[in-house]
């Protein structure tokens, strides 16, 4: 049975929260969730497996479609986060034209809305995975192959608990060469998890309606994918663990192992500040970590608490002080247009930025994400009417927007505001400095220019000539970042 798993375009992407010309400097990230399904699958010996990342081969619907129809597969599955719907919805209408095939769709937007996946106007699914996808993607293509597959939602039986047992991703069914980071030196990247699930529950994500159980690899499960990925000339890997440092333990054990084998790799990850301590950043610097990203998102106690982050800005402060002692490059993830916020929390928040000093941050307007608490509190509060995002879902098009808090302020007032606290933080001279003094190569320092012109133009242009910057995408043929997607389904 021939199985094609596709990532579709990115040209019409949600970004209602974060200015397009921001979102597409940040690089492009291999499709990790179903680099996992491919290899589980593979290593089945029962399936041909083949993939097409359209963002990293820059290709749009129809020629997306163009290379199905030369693949024939049984099976094509797409991997659909609520965000993308627009480009899964146009690459099936492209296929269902070309080829008669079974589609499947997986990923985070099938566990919240897995019945509007079927919608003629939605994504016209033939079948729907919910949850984890490795096992449950096979059971699926088993039922059909044996005329068994009666129910059209296929979801996962259990969580996989032994993480050591799933294959490496199947890196080598990709274009390797394609994937950088606006924020490593060296190319090509890549990125793994560790971990599956977070044990924290801010009320903004939505990892709780994905499945909550954390499991994680051990040391050992790490230190060899690390190894097989410098055997394919890998440069830098971001390990896209909702929290990487949940267990301190864990990750010193890592840590020694990489030492131990002596790994030649630089490595990035995603944590909390309340969960590092000195002789873990030192650790971790001596096994080759080159950036932390720590979700600061406001400096507001009371905001804080609207968020259910459970941190405190001591905590911040701290952490970003200890990663500066250990040679720790950071970027803060800061959020604006959060409830009760005003203007002033909001400059708070840019002191903040200040003091801590990270290398990069990102700030982003909230949009309440279905299935999280911060939406049903906003439904609650009539702060949002009726359900936008399942709407949506029924009725996938090109003019919906993201829904804001937008109690306090006007979508125009916090789009004005997320402009200027940018302009703030990168427009400054030091900070441009410290840049230009890191840079180490040329490929480096084309990044680096077209990163920063795309600041200065967010930041200058008038008002009324960058009112397209957000909302959707519509950037025919533009090959932008991808957000790494967990191996929830496809």
């Amino acid at each position: 049975m021939k199985i094609c798993l596709i990532n579709p375009p990115n040209t019409y992407e949600l970004v209602g929260n974060d200015p397009v010309i921001i979102k597409d400097q940040q690089g492009i990230y291999p499709p990790l969730g179903i680099l996992y399904m491919a290899a589980y699958l593979k290593n089945t010996d029962k399936y041909d497996i083949s993939i097409i990342d359209a963002q990293a081969e820059d290709l749009d619907h129809e020629q997306v479609a163009e290379r199905v129809a030369q693949i024939k597969p049984d099976i094509t599955g797409l991997t659909a986060m609520t965000f993308t719907l627009v480009d899964v919805k146009l690459t099936v209408q492209a296929i269902r034209k070309r080829i008669k095939t079974i589609i499947i769709i997986g990923g985070p937007h099938t566990a919240i809305f897995p019945e509007e996946c079927f919608e003629k106007n939605g994504l016209n699914a033939d079948y729907v995975i919910v949850g984890e996808g490795e096992k449950t993607l096979d059971r699926l293509a088993e039922d059909i192959a044996l005329g068994k597959a009666k129910d059209r939602i296929y979801r996962q039986l259990s969580f996989i608990e032994n993480l050591d047992e799933l294959p490496f991703p199947a890196r080598e069914l990709t274009h390797m060469d394609k994937y950088y980071s606006v924020l490593s030196a060296d190319t090509p990247t890549t990125t793994a998890f560790s971990s599956r699930g977070c044990p924290f529950s801010c009320a903004y994500c939505d990892r709780p309606a994905l499945g909550k159980g954390f499991r994680a690899m051990s040391a050992t499960r790490v230190a060899d994918e690390m190894e097989d990925c410098v055997k394919k000339g890998i440069k830098e890997i971001f390990f896209y663990d909702d929290t990487f440092s949940v267990s301190m333990k864990r990750v010193m054990e890592i840590c020694a192992e990489i030492k131990k084998r002596n790994i030649k790799i630089k490595w990035d990850v995603r944590t909390r500040v309340n969960v590092v301590n000195d002789d873990l950043l030192k650790a971790m610097k001596e096994a080759g970590c080159e950036r932390i990203h720590f979700g600061v998102e406001t400096a507001n106690p009371r905001v804080v608490k609207e968020l259910q982050k459970g941190t405190t800005n001591l905590q911040v402060e701290k952490a970003f002080d200890m990663c500066k002692r250990h040679g720790i490059k950071t970027l803060a993830y800061f959020m604006m247009g959060n409830p009760t916020e005003t203007l002033e929390d909001v400059k708070e928040t840019l002191a903040l930025s200040r003091r801590i000093k990270p290398d990069f941050m990102q700030m982003t307007i909230l949009s309440p994400f279905p299935a999280t608490q911060i939406y049903l509190r906003a439904q609650q509060e009539g702060v949002i009417e009726g359900d936008p995002w399942r709407d949506y879902a029924r009725l996938i098009n090109d003019n919906f927007r993201p829904p804001l808090w937008d109690q306090i302020y006007t979508r125009n007032e916090l789009e004005k505001h997320l402009r200027w606290f940018y302009g703030e933080f990168y427009l400054q001279p030091k900070f441009i400095l410290d840049r230009i003094m890191e840079v180490r190569n040329l490929g480096q320092l084309k990044r680096y220019t077209s990163a920063g012109l795309s600041l200065l133009k967010m930041t200058v242009t008038p008002e009324s000539k960058i009112r397209d910057s957000w909302g959707l995408r519509n950037r025919t043929g533009v090959a932008n970042s991808a957000k790494p997607e967990t191996a929830m389904a496809l």
